[in-house]
């Protein structure tokens, strides 16, 4: 049985020498003593000395992105924390032996079972894979500005004592727009669990000892400031894993969506409702997607329906969020002259019936599908693409559009930056101040007056406006006024 040294020795005021089983053998005020007693034991036993042991931690302790291990007899288990509730632990195991990451196992804390908060273990199989995915990882802007907001904070010792190395360490990467499929997964855990947080009076801007501990860490994580910024980050960080999920089960790394206005029909079938849309249209030029342009050739459809795979109907893309399979024949999918005609009957579950009545009012009005590339074609200049036979994978109803794997919503920052052509990353940082209801310095402030100009419509000094140009105008400032609104 190999001797340890400890700092975290309930019963030693300072360094002990243990046994595996925690019994001590001696307490000493330095850690260099610590080490001379269990090298000298270890050679008198003649075994290898056991090294530092890792702290043992109580619940309380833990927080999901831990490295931790688990001891419960002979079992012993090495991984991260994925989620908590309660004494049971979502772990992603890692294999020391073979360096290998596994999927996630439940371990449950009980009180013959030990378990221990380690160092970095080696970087996870998905961050290596990264670099060869179609989903975009990179972060929206005011995702950037939270982790900006967060880093500022903790520079300034607002932090807490709870903030564990990696949290700052991918803040950072955070706040330089890289953020790997795992943390991703993460941070849609953490947000969900730390919500609450923002409940706490110090929560407040208005109160004293703002911000409170959790603020800055939902800062860190991306989350910003408020509840409404934090589900905003939650939901678009549920988004990416959706599809990296999608991607990992289809065994491809070549996974794009595209969206369309779906002209939707909407009839009443029984005591359901069946809508008809279009999810995609033939010979019709789509945005900008990042440096070209894309049209979709009749029959590109034509191979995939052949095959009678299984395709989905889902909402914003989320796999979590089924309303009809073409497997359960609930989805029709039919190629005419338009494009891909998609009929599906909405099901009597909380999804079903918000569709149904979002579509009956016409607040919807746009459909996307994910599809990988078959068949394609491209200009000399390499600015306009052609698909001419494609796999789909699935078809959603989306409230905002969504290219290259982005929604509106939550890059709308980055493309009102664009727009007005002003750095996205200082508008993000301006209106995480507003949401705050800091003072902006005047540099920001004048930054918010140019982005509002440039959606104002423009005309000659000479003219006067048109009241269509003045109600557009005025929407327009509804619109930032919406996307500045705090919770």
């Amino acid at each position: 049985m190999p001797y340890y040294i400890s700092k975290t020795n309930p019963d030693c005021n300072g360094w002990a020498v243990e046994k595996e089983d925690g019994e001590i053998i001696g307490c000493h005020t330095t850690k260099q003593s610590a080490i001379d007693q269990m090298v000298a034991v270890s050679i008198a036993e003649e075994m290898e000395p056991g090294g530092e042991r890792a702290r043992r931690a109580d619940i309380a302790d833990l927080a999901i992105g831990q490295y931790v291990r688990w001891i419960d007899g002979d079992e012993v288990l090495v991984g991260e924390i994925y989620a908590i509730d309660g004494t049971r632990l979502e772990v992603k195991i890692y294999d020391e032996e073979n360096g290998v990451w596994y999927e996630t196992e439940t371990i449950v804390i009980v009180e013959a079972a030990r378990v221990e908060i380690i160092n970095d273990l080696p970087t996870m199989e998905s961050e290596i894979e990264d670099e060869t995915r179609q989903v975009n990882l990179t972060p929206p802007s005011y995702m950037r500005a939270s982790a900006r907001r967060g880093l500022q904070w903790y520079s300034e010792g607002l932090g807490g004592d709870g903030l564990v190395d990696r949290t700052i360490r991918e803040a950072r990467a955070m706040a330089e727009g890289n953020v790997s499929a795992d943390k991703w997964v993460r941070i849609a855990a953490w947000i969900a669990r730390h919500l609450s947080d923002l409940d706490s009076p110090d929560a407040n801007p208005e109160s004293d000892n703002y911000p409170s501990a959790g603020v800055v860490a939902m800062a860190l994580w991306g989350g910003g400031t408020t509840k409404r910024s934090a589900r905003r980050a939650m939901e678009y960080a549920q988004g990416v894993v959706a599809r990296i999920k999608a991607e990992e089960e289809r065994g491809t790394m070549k996974q794009e969506t595209r969206n369309f206005d779906a002209d939707f029909e909407i009839r009443a079938e029984g005591d359901g409702m069946t809508f008809v849309g279009y999810a995609a249209k033939f010979n019709s030029r789509s945005e900008n997607l990042g440096g070209f342009v894309e049209t979709i050739e009749r029959g590109a459809f034509s191979r995939s329906l052949r095959s009678r795979n299984d395709v989905k109907l889902l909402v914003n893309h989320d796999s979590g969020r089924v309303l009809a399979s073409s497997r359960a024949k609930t989805l029709r999918l039919y190629e005419d002259q338009v494009g891909l005609r998609v009929e599906a009957d909405l099901p009597n579950t909380t999804d079903g019936r918000d569709m149904a009545e979002l579509l009956r009012r016409g607040d919807l009005n746009k459909m996307s599908f994910g599809f990988s590339v078959q068949k394609d074609s491209w200009n000399n200049e390499m600015t306009e693409r052609t698909l001419k036979s494609v796999r789909l994978f699935e078809v959603s109803i989306v409230a905002f559009p969504a290219y290259e794997e982005t929604e509106a919503m939550v890059r709308s920052l980055d493309k009102v930056a664009a727009r007005a052509q002003v750095n996205a990353d200082e508008l993000a940082d301006a209106v995480m101040k507003l949401e705050e209801g800091a003072d902006l310095s005047d540099t920001e402030a004048e930054l918010i007056k140019t982005v509002v100009n440039s959606l104002a419509p423009k005309q000659a000094e000479t003219e006067t406006p048109t009241e269509e140009q003045i109600n557009l105008l005025e929407l327009k400032r509804k619109q930032l006024d919406l996307l500045l609104k705090k919770d």
